[in-house]
């Protein structure tokens, strides 16, 4: 999977039709993945960057002006920005395409009376009796989009199959705008993983054949570094021939054991971005202040 840093995913629809929502799960799968994530709310935004601003077109243009300067700013420094704002109307996303080169247009489409029956912060039922002007499907208009990237009709799909949608729909964006690399030079990042302690629960040698079983929120990380490209191997004192069984059966994803055929080595250190083991002490730069640590080590689970 291509690293998706830098992308902005732009939310558009009528108030309740479950932009934020939306934002709200998508930041939690894609930080479980370990993105960076922010979220601009278009409520959020009218509270601070835009307190001064009213609901005509020249103000609510003004504010996607603004927000999409905070957007365009957010995604240069790596982050994946989710901007949910109502946006209503074609020459408000037009502005935003030709500032943000590659933004992701989601239309989060569900009907007015669905959206006006959910009406989680009351404001339909105030623009009904008068006290909310210019509002966005009853005194102003809405555009919906021509063609966006990708449409989540909230009011027949649950939040979970929308987010789906979202997700691939950045990666095909990411890996079409991505630079063809060379197949026999590209490398991907490799966390070489200990099996006993790690993947497996661990106290105490009993055999060869006797392992513990899997930990579940490790295999579940690493399905998700699998997902997102990274190359996992298992370097462990045991045998593979004794393991494969075990990781198949497990149902824990791996490349290769006890070694890394990206990288040709003269010792049987697998070469490796990440060394992940449940006795493993980084180096810090001060060898003296890390000896307090090296002498009194002890595993997660307590053992010396």
């Amino acid at each position: 999977m291509q690293p998706l840093s830098g992308s902005v995913v732009w939310f558009t629809g009528l108030s309740g039709a479950g932009k934020s929502t939306i934002c709200e799960e998508l930041a939690k799968q894609l930080r479980l993945r370990m993105h960076q994530v922010w979220i601009i709310d278009g409520d959020e935004i009218r509270k601070h960057l835009s307190s001064d601003l009213g609901y005509t077109i020249e103000d609510r243009t003004e504010n996607i002006r603004r927000i999409t300067c905070l957007a365009q700013i957010l995604s240069q420094c790596g982050i994946i920005v989710l901007v949910a704002a109502i946006s209503p109307l074609r020459s408000m996303r037009e502005l935003v395409r030709s500032t943000i080169p590659g933004v992701l247009e989601v239309f989060v489409d569900a009907p007015l009376d669905v959206c006006e029956s959910r009406d989680p912060k009351g404001l339909y039922k105030k623009a009904r009796l008068g006290n909310l002007s210019h509002f966005t499907g009853l005194s102003s208009p809405f555009e919906s989009p021509t063609s966006p990237d990708v449409t989540c009709r909230t009011h027949l799909e649950s939040v979970e199959e929308s987010c789906a949608k979202v997700l691939e729909a950045i990666q095909t964006r990411v890996e079409k705008n991505a630079p063809q690399a060379d197949p026999q030079r590209a490398r991907r990042p490799t966390i070489a993983v200990d099996l006993d302690g790690v993947i497996a629960n661990y106290d105490g040698w009993r055999g060869a054949s006797v392992i513990g079983p899997p930990r579940p929120d490790v295999v579940k990380a690493l399905a998700l570094l699998k997902s997102d490209g990274w190359k996992i191997v298992i370097h462990t004192t045991r045998s593979a021939e004794a393991i494969t069984g075990y990781l198949t059966n497990a149902q824990v994803p791996y490349d290769e054991i006890n070694e890394n055929s990206d990288y040709a080595t003269s010792s049987p250190k697998p070469v490796a971005t990440v060394y992940w083991d449940d006795r493993a002490v980084r180096y810090s730069g001060d060898a003296l202040r890390d000896l307090a640590l090296i002498r009194t080590i002890r595993t997660w689970n307590g053992r010396a």
